[in-house]
């Protein structure tokens, strides 16, 4: 048991390190007015780094399947025309996002035909090539029973690029936005999750 804990310190700690070179994802005390996140304990999440989760059963929604977006793509899913649409900003190595899985889950189900989609910035701290990233982002996905599709921003577009797209002004994940048919942002959650949270996404969605 104390190797399983050394292990998930040693890796709790390689997470810590590359996510301070990113600065993608939130950290303590980053946000306001709202409270700082709770420090997650290295013995329960450092596996977020490493495999997918249990087995799912079958999830709900759709299958978590995952496809390569160049800008193009991008635009088609974000811009006008799609309808209105609720669309979470994620990656693997982002511990938050993991933490808010069980709360999208909710909102999804409150959803109805509304559909969430994710945007993976797997590739903005890339850990192997495009192909090899997809694959995991989907195994990721389908470990936690993520049951929408996502769309992983492709070695095409930078990250630079794509904030400047999407007039991104946050530039940090978890993100949620409420998209509308004409691809305006009516409403975004900038950080991770909470209940709070879920109830002003469903209530812009339904105004």
């Amino acid at each position: 048991m104390s190797r399983i804990r050394d292990l998930g310190r040693k890796v709790a700690t390689r997470v810590a390190r590359r996510v301070g070179r990113a600065e993608l994802f939130e950290r303590p005390g980053e946000r306001e007015p709202q409270a700082p996140l709770a420090t997650p304990s290295p013995d329960t999440h450092a596996a977020a780094d490493l495999a997918p989760g249990p087995e799912p059963d079958a999830p709900s929604g759709g299958p978590a399947v995952c496809t390569i977006a160049d800008l193009a793509s991008l635009e088609a899913a974000l811009g006008p025309g799609g309808g209105l649409r609720v669309v979470n900003h994620w990656a693997t190595w982002c511990i938050p996002c993991v933490e808010e899985f069980d709360l999208l889950k909710e909102l999804r189900g409150q959803l109805g035909d509304i559909p969430l989609l994710g945007i993976s910035w797997d590739l903005f701290d890339p850990r192997g090539d495009e192909d090899d990233i997809r694959e995991h982002v989907e195994n990721f996905g389908a470990g936690h029973a993520l049951g929408w599709p996502t769309l992983l921003v492709g070695e095409s577009v930078s990250a630079e690029r794509f904030f400047e797209a999407f007039s991104i002004s946050f530039q940090q994940i978890p993100q949620t936005w409420v998209v509308d048919d004409s691809g305006a942002i009516v409403h975004r959650i900038d950080g991770v999750l909470d209940a709070d949270g879920v109830s002003t996404l469903l209530a812009a969605v339904r105004t």
